[in-house]
């Protein structure tokens, strides 16, 4: 009994603390950090995941040709500035700045 309240106490201090850091902005960095590690896994990029967003955010119609077309635009445009695209390296540079 004592055991599990002692650990419940523990794992109260250590959230509060994480919750304190991420809101004073000190884990800010680690953030990037693995925000950037996701991207590499997908072979995405900052800029190339930014633009197939932004692109796909939004269903312009109904249709679901339009709504193809859209996505497979979103995805050839962003692909030119993520790895291995021709744009590859101002996708790079673009994200650094992201």
């Amino acid at each position: 009994m004592a055991s599990s309240t002692l650990i419940s106490v523990i794992f109260a201090i250590i959230t509060i603390a994480l919750v304190g850091a991420w809101v004073g902005g000190y884990l800010d960095r680690y953030q990037k950090i693995a925000q950037d590690h996701a991207l590499d896994a997908m072979g995405e990029n900052r800029a190339s995941y930014g633009l197939k967003s932004a692109l796909k955010g939004q269903q312009l119609s109904d249709d679901k040709d339009l709504s193809n077309l859209q996505n497979d635009t979103a995805d050839t445009v962003g692909g030119l500035v993520g790895k291995g695209g021709l744009g590859e390296g101002v996708g790079s540079a673009l994200s650094e700045g992201l």
